[in-house]
């Protein structure tokens, strides 16, 4: 019996009837959002060949994820404001604008203004899309639909790389983008004739919290363009110290704000606090294992002649490891949680050694054992931190601190791939990709990464701290 005293919905419910078309749509927006974030990894190495680029390759990834957070939070307003129909079609018209621009782009500056547009319109699909999933159908359909829509994500997520190394492996990269104009358009049509009109949505936020916003996007893109600047290292440190302060400064505004406009739960900052270590250490494992994501199928190609369908073998492994770990250790419950997670950690440190070692040198077949590591760990511990975060947080601060822990891991991954940008461009790889330079930055990229992995191991050692209140063991 579920809490409020109703059976559990039945699968065939979910799929079959009216409401076989609602869940597939909801499906349909969470697959673009998720395979359009990945497939770009695997096809910049012939976009590099082709448009030049180099040194941009960690802003394509930065501005994506940039513009998923902004419109994250933007999800609840819009569809109070035009109904929750007519938010994801304009949602998923953004989404084929963005391809379209990435599609005829003649240089890389013109695919950053494409993969931002993308990245809002996808993100908002996200927020809308799970906003859907508690508006469309009864409340007892909830934990069914959730389950799908994360399947889908992780199948989703599997799948990107490999239909963008499909495309690129024989040059095709612009078919790429233009099939996923094609996939939005058909989701604006098919979203125009499923969903019930004027489906409007109460939103808790009034406002949204532009300063907060510019700050932290300062802060992170400062760092990126860091990465730019490859003669001064003056300037690198006055950008990354810039952006060190206006991400401090974030946080203590966001810690200080009234409730109703906080995107943060007010322990993220404690580090004394359960949540706040647990979302630090979110923060620092997104940080420090974002690398491979980032800049692996361009190195591997450069480096060791991999074609780009074997490097999305590669990310699509540590996909499925992620959700292996996370399905294998989902009944882990009680003190046992937190020997998991400590576990986890380190498993995601091991993989991050064993990146820094073989990227660069090979073997070739070591690299994708140390990804599945990484993926393993990562699966391994995200829900449980998640359930610690939410249990040990005050009531009015529950929802937000589920919802802070993706925004939490993408300000990470956004971060991390600005740090990498810095590596790579400071040994030469902005000047031209070519083995010798791409084998210095995997050298020091994945090098780079360690302390920030180690940090993580060292704070989830502290884990859980005050406020912990522990799960009773089955």
């Amino acid at each position: 019996m579920s809490a409020s005293g109703a059976e559990p919905v039945a699968w065939r419910a979910v799929l079959t009837g009216p409401n076989a078309g609602l869940f597939t749509i909801l499906c349909f927006g969470v697959w673009l959002n998720a395979a359009d974030s990945t497939v770009i990894a695997t096809l910049l190495p012939p976009i590099i060949d082709d448009i030049g680029g180099e040194a941009l390759v960690s802003l394509t990834y930065v501005f994506y994820r940039l513009a998923n957070i902004v419109a994250l939070c933007c999800g609840a307003l819009v569809a109070q404001s035009v109904g929750l129909r007519g938010a994801m079609v304009v949602c998923s018209l953004t989404v084929a604008l963005g391809c379209f621009v990435s599609a005829i782009t003649p240089s890389m500056e013109f695919m950053l203004v494409g993969r931002a547009i993308q990245g809002f319109g996808g993100g908002m699909l996200v927020a809308l899309t799970t906003i859907g999933a508690t508006k469309l159908f009864p409340s007892h359909y909830t934990p069914r639909i959730m389950a799908a829509i994360s399947a889908v994500w992780g199948a989703s997520a599997f799948l990107g790389p490999l239909v963008g190394g499909i495309f690129a492996e024989f040059g095709y990269w612009r078919l790429g983008f233009w099939a996923f104009v094609v996939q939005a358009l058909l989701l604006a049509i098919a979203l125009r004739w499923i969903l019930p009109p004027d489906q409007k949505v109460e939103a808790k936020q009034t406002r949204l919290p532009w300063r907060r916003l510019g700050l932290l996007s300062a802060a992170i893109l400062s760092i990126a363009f860091a990465g730019l600047e490859t003669e001064s290292p003056g300037l690198i440190a006055v950008l990354c110290a810039f952006g060190a302060i206006a991400l401090a400064y974030f946080l203590r505004l966001d810690r200080d704000a009234p409730d109703t406009d906080r995107l943060l739960p007010r322990a993220v900052t404690d580090l004394g606090h359960t949540a706040g270590q647990g979302l630090g250490v979110i923060f620092l494992i997104a940080t420090g294992g974002i690398a491979f994501t980032v800049y692996g199928p361009v190195l591997v190609s450069k480096i060791h002649d991999v074609g780009p369908l074997a490097a999305g073998y590669m990310i699509a492994l540590e996909s499925v490891s992620w959700t292996l770990g996370a399905l294998f250790f989902s009944g882990v419950a009680g003190r046992r949680q937190v020997y998991l997670i400590r576990a986890a950690i380190w498993l995601l440190g091991i993989g991050g050694a064993g990146l820094a070692l073989f990227v660069s040198s090979g073997p070739v077949w070591l690299i994708p054992v140390f990804l599945f590591l990484m993926g393993l760990g990562f699966g391994a511990c995200f829900g449980h931190i998640l359930q610690n975060c939410v249990e040990t947080v005050p009531t009015e601060d529950k929802e937000r601190a589920a919802g802070a822990i993706n925004s939490v891991q993408i300000i990470g991954y956004s971060l991390g791939a600005a740090i990498c940008g810095i590596a790579a461009n400071t040994v030469g790889f902005g000047d031209g990709a070519t083995p010798e330079t791409a084998r210095a930055a995997a050298d020091w990229m994945f090098v780079v990464m360690l302390p920030i992995l180690g940090a993580a191991i060292l704070l989830v050692h502290r884990f859980p701290g005050r406020g912990v209140s522990e799960a009773p063991a089955p």
